[in-house]
């Protein structure tokens, strides 16, 4: 059975959730909006609705939707085994996850969050920093109440759980979406109306040829021009794609020969000494994470997004952005006068 600490002022707290899979408390300081995503992708997880493969990084995704700078902290569980009761963590902030038997997770301030795995769980507590004024505890089977605290099982000195207590288990793969995209056509040169009758060899005027093969020539290339990718950071730098980019907060020369190093500013160490890569492949941008500690948020121009992690790879489309983190966004783009 769950249970919630009842707040003296219910106007004040967090927000406790509980779904088929996963068990989450949200910061006071989180609006409605990214209490009511949260919960919306929970719903998705349990239901099976959308991305079948939901886990703990499609719902940390969610949780980054308006940057990794604007998280409220945060503690989140999933329930991924149930025979071994293995769960996935997850703790921002002052959040802390108190695992029966006295094991505590929490987060550090040097990373946007930290992530753990345990097994052969019996009980956890997950809590908002120190318990507030409480009015006793209530079960909750599966919704959203205003609380800082939220308990299964045998947390500390309470009372073991039911052997049904445990949800179902989660798939154990994260399926990422990949972005399908159409490759610009190319140019065509206007073609010569058909010819009524056809003329003497003799009278071929090579000249016209000579001036259509240079007309494609000319478009072919002005289109080469117009279609030059680059990344923008900010409103005045550019960054050319003709090498591949390597992110970071100090990416070394001697592991990522023949790139572009970009070393970027992360007072919170929300990037890594190497961070990601991106290169060109035809048309394409291809990002691949290199194991960084907490992901690249991907957005696609249609509103779709990702968490790039673990050494994954997205094919970007052009108007695509990359959230790096502590501010550091880069858009996909052309360069400037040859917009089209």
């Amino acid at each position: 059975m769950f249970t919630y600490a009842v707040a003296s002022d219910p106007a004040v707290a967090g927000f406790a959730m509980v779904s088929d899979r996963f068990l989450a408390v949200l910061a006071a300081d989180a609006d409605d909006a990214v209490a009511l995503r949260l919960w919306s992708t929970l719903g998705e997880a349990s239901t099976g609705a959308g991305d079948a493969g939901t886990t703990i990084s499609s719902v940390l995704s969610a949780l980054a939707a308006d940057g990794i700078a604007a998280v409220p902290d945060f503690a989140l569980v999933e329930l991924v085994d149930a025979p071994t009761r293995a769960v996935a963590l997850a703790v921002r902030g002052g959040a802390q996850i108190l695992l029966a038997g006295g094991d505590v997770r929490t987060g550090d301030p040097a990373t946007a969050w930290t992530e753990s795995t345990a097994q052969e769980v019996t009980g956890l507590t997950l809590q908002l920093g120190p318990s507030r004024a409480l009015l006793g505890s209530l079960p909750l089977g599966r919704g959203v109440v205003r609380a800082d605290r939220l308990d299964w099982g045998p947390g500390g000195d309470r009372a073991p759980a039911p052997a049904d207590a445990t949800p179902a288990a989660a798939p154990a793969a994260t399926t990422r979406r990949g972005s399908a995209r159409r490759a610009p056509t190319e140019p065509q040169a206007p073609a010569e109306p058909p010819a009524t009758a056809q003329p003497p060899a003799g009278t071929v005027r090579r000249e016209r040829l000579a001036e259509v093969i240079d007309d494609r020539t000319e478009l072919s290339r002005a289109h080469r021009r117009a279609a030059r990718p680059v990344l923008r950071m900010g409103s005045d730098r550019v960054l050319e794609l003709d090498l591949p980019v390597v992110f970071g907060r100090s990416p070394r020369p001697a592991a990522h020969p023949g790139a572009r190093l970009v070393s970027l500013p992360s007072p919170r160490r929300e990037i890594s000494g190497a961070h990601l890569e991106v290169r060109l492949d035809g048309d394409a941008l291809v990002a691949r994470d290199l194991d960084s500690t907490n992901g690249t948020i991907v957005r696609e121009p249609d509103g779709s997004m990702q968490l790039l992690r673990h050494g994954a790879s997205a094919r970007l489309t052009r108007g695509a952005s990359l959230d790096l983190g502590d501010g550091n966004i880069a858009i996909f783009d052309v360069a400037d006068g040859a917009r089209g």
